[in-house]
């Protein structure tokens, strides 16, 4: 009888203990990510409002030049547009042979509000970026960040949680076998006195 009462214990604390390292593990991990990405997202909209002047300032030089530098610079992809769309500089493809950029959401929105931003897959390079982008007289100028460095930090972060809690774990269960041991043994004196 006390080792089913034993069992009985330990199996819900274990579920317990369970449930609670799995939603710690998923809300800590969520909130870490998006804490990640609006850094990013705030970091990468004061770089473009720094290249939107470069590019305003330095009228003499060519854009391709400057995207290259600011790309550089900031560890991100850089994309000049006029008006219309037509791609005027990129740090990473020959603006020559990409298509018309008016439709991108991002240049949309820095058309109507004077920044704009989106998430999707870069059909040039092949990969997840975090587009930013800002108005220029005459044009629009973009940075694009590429969301494999935040996959990659927040693998290493996941990594990490999980680690701690497979820690918290064991050691929760350690703590909840000796309860369940102490309350099994109580609850059998008690049936015996009975």
């Amino acid at each position: 009888m006390r080792s089913r009462i034993f069992i009985k214990l330990m199996v819900a604390f274990l579920l317990v203990i369970g449930a609670a390292t799995i939603t710690l593990d998923f809300s800590i991990r969520q909130a870490w990510e998006n804490s990640l990405r609006a850094e990013i997202e705030t970091s990468l909209l004061q770089k473009t409002k720094l290249l939107a002047q470069r590019v305003e300032s330095e009228k003499g030089r060519p854009l391709q030049e400057i995207a290259k530098e600011v790309a550089q610079a900031s560890n991100a992809r850089a994309t000049v547009i006029d008006s219309t769309g037509r791609v005027l500089a990129d740090s990473e493809a020959d603006p020559a042979t990409m298509e018309n950029h008016a439709t991108r959401p991002e240049f949309i929105d820095a058309f109507k509000k004077q920044e704009g931003d989106a998430i999707r897959h870069s059909r040039t390079v092949g990969i997840d970026f975090l587009y930013v982008a800002v108005p220029i007289q005459g044009g629009a100028v973009r940075l694009a960040y590429p969301l494999s460095s935040i996959h990659g930090s927040t693998s290493k972060v996941r990594t990490t949680l999980l680690e701690s809690s497979a820690l918290a774990l064991l050691l929760a269960t350690i703590i909840a076998w000796f309860a369940a041991q102490s309350i099994s043994t109580r609850l059998q004196r008690i049936v015996r006195f009975a």
